[in-house]
């Protein structure tokens, strides 16, 4: 048997034009709707057909649709359009209505589809245009959300990392701050049975080699004012190793990072300071408390009994959380139209969002009152659309016009005389015969 060699192609725009895949494009979005303005862009659609290595075998490389970088332009494969039109999806089932002057191209394949458009239009798309319509409000108070919030700045786990303090927490940035110390001189080590929670330790030689720090100079500030760094360091020194007890450093530590100052005139905490640097401040290598990386906190190997200068605790669910806000947002903002985002600045809503709720809503009422598919809302209610494009209204005002048209679209609904849902099995008789003579069935 003559063995057949499929080449796998990742198809764009143009590999589905050359190949003869396109089966329907078309003007959608505002300017088909007929409430476009000299600033709007031109939106595309289309169909294709998937090529035959997508539909044999696994289909590990089938591509469902294909689409620019904004959106702007969308061409779903067949399987996928006809399963959306199952679901009376607005945009889906505004494509076999649309004007022909807005059609660039069409298919016989289509045009046979379109033959049994009507068919698609039952009771099922009450709720699947009044949920899209619900949709549009909630973006178009989250584009407000995006305009007063905005999420410009990637923080670091070191930002969601909290020490104890009295009945609360302090961000350790700031408690390590507050006593001239850094993060990077930190080691970490997970306490047992307690997640996402760690001891602190500190390599107090790294610092004193890295800043030039004497013992002298400890002791010197030691008479500084006590909320001065330097001081609050040399305080958190003397306590963590508990200096102040007759017989220098422990082997376990009772330490408190919060116990009141040293006493500077007591001459004999001076010369253990000066035991302790001699001791003591050899660096020994943490590794900070975040990674290089900046998208973990790591733990160091700590000798035994040495005494922590705090303990913290990593909310890495919250980190985790806007590292996901953060991504949106910059996908938002590369992606978001300039001149729309100018207009909405000064405003409590995104008026296209509001405009599309209330288009959405009343071709909903038009479907259940038997009045078919209203794509071009030119000779409806254009003039209205524009309206709230512009922000002639105030949200509060709309939100209850939303109200009052969802009651009287309830009311449509209830003597609505369509089918209840669309034959399933028709259309899928319908892909079925498109699909034999694509890949040649009998």
């Amino acid at each position: 048997m003559q063995k057949t060699v499929l080449i796998m192609t990742t198809l764009d725009f143009n590999t589905i034009r050359e190949r003869g895949l396109l089966l329907y494009e078309f003007i959608r979005g505002s300017k088909c709707h007929g409430i476009d303005t000299p600033l709007s862009d031109t939106d595309m659609g289309g169909v294709y057909m998937a090529p035959a290595e997508q539909l044999i075998g696994l289909g590990l490389d089938y591509q469902d649709q294909v689409a620019d970088e904004k959106h702007d332009t969308v061409w779903h494969e067949l399987n996928k359009y006809m399963n959306l039109l199952l679901k009376s999806n607005p945009t889906v089932m505004e494509s076999l209505f649309v004007d022909p002057e807005f059609v660039v191209y069409e298919h016989p394949i289509i045009t046979e589809i379109k033959k049994h458009r009507d068919e698609f239009v039952t009771k099922a798309c009450f709720p699947s245009f009044y949920g899209y319509a619900q949709t549009q409000i909630e973006k178009a108070r989250g584009l407000n959300k995006k305009i007063v919030n905005p999420i410009t700045k990637r923080l670091t786990p070191l930002d969601f990392c909290y020490t104890y303090y009295k009945q609360g927490s302090s961000s350790i940035t700031e408690w390590l701050a507050h006593r001239n110390l850094r993060q990077e001189f930190c080691g970490l080590v997970n306490i047992n049975h307690m997640r996402d929670n760690y001891s602190v330790f500190y390599d107090w030689g790294a610092q004193m080699h890295a800043d030039g720090i004497t013992a002298d100079d400890l002791i010197e500030w030691l008479g500084l004012p006590l909320d001065d760094p330097k001081r609050r360091m040399v305080d958190l020194i003397i306590s963590t190793y508990r200096l102040y007890e007759i017989g220098g450093p422990k082997e376990e530590s009772a330490f408190n990072p919060f116990e009141s100052p040293i006493d500077s005139t007591d001459l004999s905490i001076t010369v253990m300071l000066g035991q302790w640097y001699k001791q003591y401040c050899k660096p020994i290598g943490y590794r900070g408390i975040q990674k290089a990386n900046g998208n973990d906190v790591h733990c160091s190997s700590i000798a035994k009994f040495e005494p922590p200068i705090c303990y913290i605790n990593y909310n890495r669910d919250g980190y985790s959380t806007h590292c996901k806000k953060y991504k949106e947002y910059a996908d938002w903002e590369k992606k978001r139209n300039a001149v729309r985002y100018q207009s909405n600045l000064n405003k409590n809503y995104d008026a296209k969002n509001m405009c599309e709720c209330f288009r959405l809503i009343n071709m909903g009422m038009e479907i259940a009152r038997g009045e078919g598919v209203k794509v071009n809302r030119r000779n409806i209610d254009r003039e209205f659309l524009l309206d709230i494009k512009a922000h002639k209204f105030e949200y509060d005002y709309l939100i209850g016009l939303v109200q009052e048209k969802k009651a009287e679209m309830d009311a449509a609904m209830a003597v609505s005389t369509l089918p209840d849902n669309i034959d399933a099995d028709k259309v899928n008789d319908i892909l079925i015969g498109i699909r034999r003579e694509q890949l040649g069935i009998k």
